[in-house]
């Protein structure tokens, strides 16, 4: 564990020194969350939804923000960078789990985009939230399991698809595909409250609302504690099933491996 605790820092630590796009990102964090606001106070002013208050769309807003960047993932590119220029072979060669690795390697990055755009947006949320819309402490302890479960389920399924470039050298065009499966079925624009009942059932066949849409639910008090376990038994299936299948893929992979030019 210490040597994937050494590469979870330096990762963190390379991210620190491109100071001038965390500012980039704080801004677009910044624009993105009033943008967001001014749209939702908008639309339930006009009466769109008459059980959804504007500080649980508010809350949602802020804590949606937080998930996408702690489970932001970019495994496909990497892979798939690592394929075409050759060091894909010197990746299998370090002491360590490929993939292990590459968890640690992203969630360093993710960790320092996590605090560079969400504490601007928390800080300017504070003096809009309500402390009744708060949850209690049974809910808060399900959103950070959830969260965690989350977070894992995203790096799985950017992990699964980033493996096939092994086979197809290019796979940007899956990650595109994914994150639009991600933003439908995952509630990440759009709550799955507002979806007819018939997308809504099918969203609990797939992972992707397990990744940041169930979390929230917690936070927000929608799911009761009494019926927690459902959804984070869903997550944990899904996430043992990706890890099950991604092994045999991986197998297969390394086997198959054919370098550019190699």
């Amino acid at each position: 564990m210490k040597k994937y605790f050494v590469v979870f820092q330096k990762s963190l630590k390379s991210e620190i020194t491109y100071r001038s796009a965390a500012l980039a990102g704080i801004v677009s964090a910044l624009l993105s969350f009033l943008i967001q606001i001014f749209l939702w106070k908008a639309l339930l002013g006009a009466g769109v939804r008459q059980d959804t208050s504007f500080s649980d769309m508010l809350l949602y807003v802020i804590l949606n923000s937080f998930l996408l960047s702690l489970t932001k993932g970019n495994v496909a590119s990497v892979i798939e960078a690592s394929m075409i220029d050759g060091t894909i072979s010197m990746e299998l060669l370090r002491p360590m789990s490929f993939k292990y690795y590459t968890l640690a390697n992203i969630f360093g990055k993710n960790i320092y985009g996590t605090l560079i755009r969400t504490v601007p947006v928390l800080v300017i949320g504070s003096f809009l939230i309500s402390p009744a819309s708060l949850p209690d402490g049974a809910h808060i302890l399900l959103f950070v399991i959830s969260t965690v479960l989350g977070a894992l389920l995203m790096f799985e399924v950017t992990y699964l698809v980033g493996l096939l470039a092994f086979w197809l050298q290019r796979c940007w065009f899956l990650s595109w595909y994914l994150n639009g499966f991600l933003t439908f079925f995952g509630g990440t624009v759009i709550p799955l409250w507002f979806y007819p009942d018939f997308l809504s059932k099918i969203s609990y066949f797939l992972p992707f609302r397990y990744i940041t849409f169930e979390p929230v639910n917690f936070f927000l008090g929608k799911t009761p504690v009494h019926s927690a376990w459902l959804p984070i038994s869903a997550a944990l299936l899904w996430l043992l099933a990706l890890s099950a299948v991604d092994k045999l893929i991986w197998h297969a992979a390394v086997k198959k491996l054919a370098v550019n030019g190699g």
